[in-house]
């Protein structure tokens, strides 16, 4: 059962952790990210420093419960490479997972750059009801970078991105139910900045950006998606606006925009700041310095995370304080702007799904409010992004209804509905905004999970599970691109961390080409096997459609090439009305990385442990250590030939700290993917007594 709202009175700030005798806090560093997951009631949290501040890159992910005030440590499948400034990663209030975005990555030591050249594509997902996450490589992609502006769009269900350190990719959009990115390139943008925020005001179907972290930008700028505008709103009074490092939340309450910004005074070791709490009232185009009794504790750049808790009706505050501002603390604080007038802790929305079959749409849906309402209004849109679909009224049916058959559909045809309660003619019930459905589509979500299996130098099996909520799926199409990599012997910072093996390994993917399908008509097993040549490394013809560039400095022109063609593979689901999902992740023809990797220590030796790899034929697995935090010594390969178990003792481990990769080798001696690192004596090891057990990450 649900836990009762947190009570506070409005325009207050209220302190929740770390208080005497509260639960304990585990002090993480700042430059991290996080969102409200609204199922599960916690706030999910990852990335950012360690413990010290400018320490080492964070990849790891922690729950907090705003009510109890506990963290948990949460020791996923895998995880994306650690980061630091990864501000405004998104989640994603339709599939129930947290979106994470690339930020900076290799800079501050404990890092394999193997992992990073990998591993950090542009989209990672996390599911906290699995704790797994999913590198969802969407390919093409753009190139996202830290302190960027991102917000979730609740009406169309995307992702709208702007802006990042040296970043000019421009206005982009990311749709996780195809798995694709878009560039949308309006007439008119903002200046491109690092820091500042986005939050999305569904009042007004607006995205509002304000603030800079290094810049002054006098302006409260609005992103219209369907018109694809950037409006100066020009409001009268704005809070200071000069490197403000502003943070950003949408209050669903009370439809406002609250921001807390940074006001900086004097200049070097003199200089002071203090945080301000603002309002936005996009409707007036007017900003409010709401000036309560006590502002949250001063804070310097890039250390201020700011969501909103709906069922609390509060705003939510991760502060890291340090010297001279303050204690080094990773506060926690809650922000109530006005009293709520309504219950915000039921959600009356109704649940909508669709399911096709050749001829029809069915939809059906559920609602949680207490009584029927007088009918149900449906309403249907085309077109090819969910922000393009023009919405009419389709049809009506009775309140206690809770199904529709739309058999005007074409084969083929991308429709999205939803669904309105209305308690007679002319007379909504409620809050509109309560009593209005999700949006649906006749389009099958994406293939998350597929296995490539090299089982012999002509010889690929992919293997791969129905997407969520398949029951209408009929077939797959599979597609397959074209890879050009670079070994670990052509990139200078991988061969000087281990010598390469006598057969290199991949470093780095440097280009995919056109993803060509293989499938004449849909197939309905879940299997594919392709017979294609993997002896000989194959070229990219025509244009590519992603490119990774190096700098001449980190190439070796005389580094081995890597011996093998590699491939991607994609699997697209197809419904029963023809129409097929967007592109799966895609996987590459050398092994997945292997996952659940734990490290315990036991009298000077480290003991590893690991699930098995769902690819079929391995040889086996190789065992690498980080020896120290900047790789002077450098990473150690333990062992020379693959080992068939999914366990290992490293006896020379001694005191100090480490971590360690695991690696799968295939059938043609292939190395995969690293996984994730896992400690042993880690650093910062005191702060993780309360959260960790014997076996950790």
């Amino acid at each position: 059962m649900a836990a009762e709202p947190l009570e506070q009175p409005a325009n207050t700030w209220v302190k929740r952790s770390p208080l005497p005798g509260g639960p304990p806090s585990p002090r993480l560093g700042y430059e991290a990210s996080w969102a409200y997951d609204p199922q599960a009631r916690v706030l999910i949290r990852w990335g950012g420093h360690n413990q010290g501040g400018g320490g080492e890159q964070h990849s790891e992910t922690w729950t907090f419960d705003p009510v109890t005030a506990r963290w948990t440590l949460k020791e996923p499948n895998d995880s994306p490479p650690g980061v630091c400034c990864a501000q405004q990663n998104v989640f994603d209030t339709s599939a129930n997972r947290l979106v994470r975005f690339p930020a900076f990555s290799g800079s501050h030591g404990w890092q394999w750059f193997r992992e990073i050249y990998l591993k950090n594509t542009s989209v990672w997902t996390y599911d906290l009801v699995s704790n797994r996450w999913r590198d969802m490589r969407p390919s093409p992609e753009p190139r996202v970078s830290p302190l960027r502006c991102a917000s979730w769009d609740s009406d169309h269900e995307v992702i709208v991105v702007f802006g990042g350190e040296g970043n000019s990719e421009g206005t982009l959009v990311y749709d996780p139910y195809t798995n694709t990115w878009s560039w949308r390139r309006p007439p008119k943008q903002p200046e491109f900045r690092s820091g500042g925020n986005m939050a999305y005001d569904a009042a007004h179907k607006l995205h509002i950006l304000f603030g800079s972290q290094f810049s002054d930008d006098p302006h409260t700028w609005a992103y219209d998606l369907v018109a694809n505008r950037w409006i100066d709103l020009k409001p009268p009074l704005m809070p200071p606006t000069n490197r403000n490092d502003a943070v950003l939340t949408y209050d669903t309450v009370n439809r406002v925009i609250i921001a807390v910004v940074k006001v900086s005074e004097g200049k070097g070791e003199e200089a002071k700041s203090r945080l301000e709490t603002w309002v936005f009232d996009t409707g007036k185009r007017q900003w409010t310095k709401m000036n309560p009794s006590r502002e949250p504790d001063p804070s310097g750049n890039r250390a201020r995370l700011l969501t909103f808790l709906p069922d609390h009706g509060l705003a939510i505050l991760e502060n890291r304080t340090h010297p001279p501002h303050g204690p080094a603390e990773q506060q926690i604080w809650t922000y109530r702007y006005a009293a709520p007038t309504k219950n915000t802790q039921r959600s009356l929305v109704p649940r909508l799904k669709v399911n096709t079959t050749p001829i029809s749409a069915i939809l059906t849906w559920q609602s949680l409010a207490t009584r029927p309402p007088g009918r149900w209004l449906i309403y249907r849109g085309e077109g090819q992004h969910p922000w393009e679909a023009r919405y009419y009224r389709l049809a009506d049916v009775p309140g206690h209804q809770n199904r529709y058959e739309d058999r005007s559909v074409e084969k083929g045809r991308v429709y999205y509905y939803f669904v309105r309660a209305e308690e007679k003619a002319g007379g909504n019930v409620g809050e509109a905004e309560q009593l209005e459905s999700n949006k649906a589509r006749t389009q099958p979500r994406i293939v998350e999970d597929v296995v490539v299996s090299v089982l012999g130098p002509q010889e690929v099996e992919l293997t791969w599970s129905p997407p969520p909520g398949a029951e209408d799926v009929i077939g797959y199409h599979v597609e397959r691109a074209v890879v050009e990599v670079l070994s670990d012997d052509q990139l200078v910072r991988l061969k000087k961390s281990v010598s390469p093996l006598p057969t290199t390994s991949v470093g780095a993917v440097r280009r995919i080409g056109a993803f060509q399908r293989l499938t004449e008509k849909p197939i309905a097993a879940t299997r594919f096997v392709d017979r294609v040549d993997l002896g000989k490394p194959a070229n990219i013809a025509g244009q590519p459609v992603w490119e990774r560039r190096f700098y001449k400095e980190e190439l070796d022109p005389d580094g081995k090439p890597y011996p093998w063609a590699v491939y991607a593979y994609r699997v697209r689901a197809v419904n029963a009305l023809g129409v097929a999902s967007g592109p799966s992740p895609y996987f590459l023809t050398i092994p997945s990385a292997p996952q659940w990797v734990f490290s315990r220590e036991r009298n000077g030796q480290c003991d590893l442990k690991w699930a098995q790899n769902p690819e079929k034929a391995l040889r086996g697995y190789r065992v690498y250590r980080i020896d120290s935090r900047f790789g002077a010594p450098p990473v150690s390969r333990l062992t020379a030939e693959p080992i068939a178990e999914t366990s290992f003792t490293d006896p020379a481990a001694g005191k100090p700290t480490r971590r360690y990769h695991i690696v799968a080798v295939d059938v043609l001696g292939q190395e995969g993917l690293p996984s994730q690192p896992v400690w042993y004596e880690r650093e910062w090891k005191p702060f993780y007594q309360p959260f960790t057990s014997e076996w950790h990450q």
